[in-house]
């Protein structure tokens, strides 16, 4: 093996290892997600928050790569969340999730108009991705 083949070896596990330390930070009702029986169990890349234990000490410590949340929570909405990460000098990706939205641009220009400097979308999911049901033919 020659030294430039070695090399791109070398590269490509150091973007391995650092796609692997991503965090992501997801903030929704904990009980409610629990009583569903969804997992949010935390991990070493996954965390879990609700939107009002989330503090900017918080925030700086789990350093999120991406945090998700839906649309619309039981106490809360995506200009909520906006709002708070703002608050908390978070510039990062921020990224809402919903099933059917009839216009997704309404919602981003207004978080868009709200929090210029966050990185947010939307994720329009099909509803059987939300369905926890085993789906048989």
């Amino acid at each position: 093996m020659d030294k430039a083949t070695k090399r791109r070896g070398t590269q490509l596990r150091a973007q391995a290892d650092a796609d692997f330390d991503e965090k992501t930070l997801v903030i929704g009702n904990l009980a409610r997600w629990n009583a569903e029986g969804r997992q949010t169990a935390s991990s070493a890349h996954i965390q879990f928050s609700e939107l009002r234990a989330l503090t900017k000490t918080t925030l700086d410590d789990l350093s999120p790569s991406v945090i998700l949340s839906p649309l619309m929570g039981d106490d809360f909405d995506v200009l909520d969340v906006a709002m708070r990460l703002v608050t908390f000098g978070y510039d990062g990706r921020y990224r809402a999730i919903t099933e059917n939205l009839p216009d997704a641009e309404m919602i981003r220009k207004e978080v868009r108009a709200h929090a210029p400097d966050l990185d947010f979308d939307i994720l329009v999911m099909p509803p059987v991705a939300n369905d926890n049901r085993i789906i048989t033919d």
